[in-house]
């Protein structure tokens, strides 16, 4: 239930704190006064668009702020752990819109996004604007009214989640037709290069071992005279370190004879020298293999250039050049298999089309079932709004549409996530008319009364969290009987919901428990709304106002005071 409501800076509205109570009030006064500036307000509290418009001229921001009490709700529960919020006794909604357009919002002090204070708001607000019921003629409209009345949230979710299937398995379906149909041009081009790759037969390396390969070959010549320089330094010349060495290990062991312990010394000349016959085999070895051949060499470069070629080509490095060939293997043999496995897709598509097919027929039929029993209770209540006379149906018919998978009764038809067939509502308002949509033949009053029987076997459908139901001026176009049948038909909701209306009748105003009039003044030149609860001679004189206009008569205050009687009996 909405229990506090306070506006600041919003159009002519300077600062406004209204408090309400449980079952049904309504705001009264003149055109202009403010009324709709108020339905503004809770719009922005229900997540509804903010526009810089809105800020009174000369401020900075509107600020409009809500209080609910509200009784524990699972579904609301799940709200408020999803978004953070801490959970209490009292919900408080909180926006501001500045004057560049920015908008933000609060609940419990924590900052949510518009779309999470819409989610929120949906469990605590809901309002009905006096031109909602225009999109009643929307057939996508009527088609959620009837799932929801007929809470067929079940087949609903049965039918998207099939007809989400369909879409993969005929994506599938394509995406494989398309491959088949550029398979020759792409077998081609796999062909051509993994040939490519296979002539040059690469091995993993062999580019880093070419490089070194070739920067011997092309410093042969002087690694030769290196490597002969070393030789001739280590053995090949008089006095080579190998020759010294030996002498040098002959007198160390000489020295032994003259009782000098030389084991250590010995020991180190002698490998020394062994390490230098070692080193000079080695050199021999390396000089063996040194040779200037120009051909090696090119032959060298030819190769390494061409596999150079073909990493720039397939991958950074020849790794990655076997890997892309891997890949290339693996590319054929799934298009090489492409018409087993579109042969499969389509028989996958063709289960899941008729899957399809099978959920919206259940879906069908329950929507079919919880149609008619909603036109019947809606023709009830509009029976209570001296609309004795109306036929209320729900019209289904599958829509054709060439080119479609889906075939009923041998004609191709559209089909969706929604279902197969549309749905339009057929009015017939009096006796022995036949049934047509009912766009085209309700009035503006018919219509309106129309919107509220709709939402009144909604509302009593789904009671299981109190709401605040905002009604603004729903009740255009009405007048005499109608409009007391739907002043009682709102005070009816007012038994299970807290009901807030907007209205210029004095037969709805009547009826409510509480009023507040909403009326601007003019002070130093600036134009500013209040809003006051009016009660005893005060509501009378209003009540009076808006049976006769400005000049109130003592008939029109009689009238007024008999219908706040009325009231006061029951």
């Amino acid at each position: 239930m909405l229990e506090r409501l306070q506006v600041r800076s919003l159009g002519i509205i300077e600062n406004v704190e209204v408090t309400f109570g449980r079952g049904f009030s309504v705001l009264t006064g003149e055109t202009g006064a403010g009324k709709s500036l108020l339905v503004e307000g809770l719009e922005l509290i229900a997540g509804g668009r903010a526009s810089a418009d809105l800020v009174r001229t000369g401020d900075e921001k509107l600020v409009v702020e809500a209080w609910f009490d509200l009784l524990p709700s699972d579904r609301l529960s799940e709200e408020f752990e999803d978004l953070g919020i801490l959970a209490a006794d009292e919900v408080v909604v909180r926006r501001e819109v500045t004057a560049p357009g920015r908008s933000r919002c609060w609940i419990n002090d924590t900052a949510v996004t518009v779309g999470g204070l819409q989610r929120v708001a949906s469990h605590l607000l809901a309002i009905h604007g006096q031109h909602e019921h225009y999109g009643l003629a929307n057939p996508q409209t009527q088609l959620q009214l009837v799932d929801t009345f007929g809470d067929l949230g079940v087949w609903t979710g049965g039918v998207r989640n099939a007809w989400q299937r369909w879409v993969e398995e005929s994506d599938e379906v394509q995406r494989l037709e398309a491959a088949r149909g550029r398979r020759r041009d792409r077998l081609d081009a796999i062909s051509f290069q993994e040939a490519e790759i296979d002539a040059l037969a690469p091995n993993p390396g062999e580019d880093d071992e070419l490089r070194i390969r070739r920067l011997r070959l092309r410093h042969a010549a002087r690694l030769q005279a290196l490597t002969s320089s070393v030789v001739d330094g280590l053995g090949d010349r008089e006095g080579a370190v190998i020759e010294e060495l030996a002498r040098s290990e002959r007198a160390v062991a000489e020295m032994a004879d003259c009782g000098v312990d030389v084991g250590d010394l010995l020991r180190l000349v002698t490998e020394a020298r062994v390490i230098s016959e070692e080193a000079l085999r080695e050199v021999r070895v390396f000089g063996g293999d040194l040779r200037d051949d120009p051909a090696e060499l090119e032959r060298v470069e030819s190769r390494l250039h061409a596999l150079e070629q073909i990493m720039l080509k397939y991958g950074g490095t020849l790794e990655e050049v076997m890997d892309h060939r891997a890949r290339l293997r693996a590319e054929r043999t799934e298009l090489e298999k492409v018409e087993d496995r579109l042969e499969r897709s389509r028989r996958d598509a063709d289960a899941a089309l008729a899957a399809f097919d099978e959920a919206a027929v259940h879906l069908h039929r329950k929507r079919v079932e919880a149609s008619r029993v909603m036109a019947l209770e809606i023709s009830r209540v509009l029976k209570r709004m001296d609309m004795a006379g109306t036929k209320i149906d729900f019209h289904w018919t599958p829509r054709p549409e060439e080119g479609s998978p889906l075939i009923r009764d041998g004609v191709q038809v559209a089909f969706g996530v929604d279902g197969v067939e549309e749905v339009e509502l057929l009015m017939a308002a009096n006796e022995g008319e036949d049934l047509r949509p009912m766009a085209k033949v309700a009035s503006g009053g018919e219509l309106s009364r129309l919107h509220l029987a709709i939402r009144t076997v909604l509302r009593q459908r789904d009671q299981s969290q109190d709401l605040t139901l905002l009604f603004d001026e729903v009740d255009s176009g009405l007048g005499g009987g109608a409009a007391a049948a739907l002043a009682g038909l709102l005070d009816d909701l007012a038994r299970h919901d807290q009901v807030l209306v907007v209205t210029h009748l004095a037969q709805v105003a009547g009826r409510a428990q509480a009023q507040f009039k909403v009326e601007k003044t003019v002070s130093g030149g600036r134009t500013t709304t209040s809003v006051m609860k009016v009660e005893g001679e005060a509501r009378t004189q209003e009540v009076a106002r808006m049976v006769a206009g400005e000049a109130v008569t003592d008939t029109a205050r009689s009238h007024a005071a008999e219908l706040l009687s009325e009231t006061a009996a029951e």
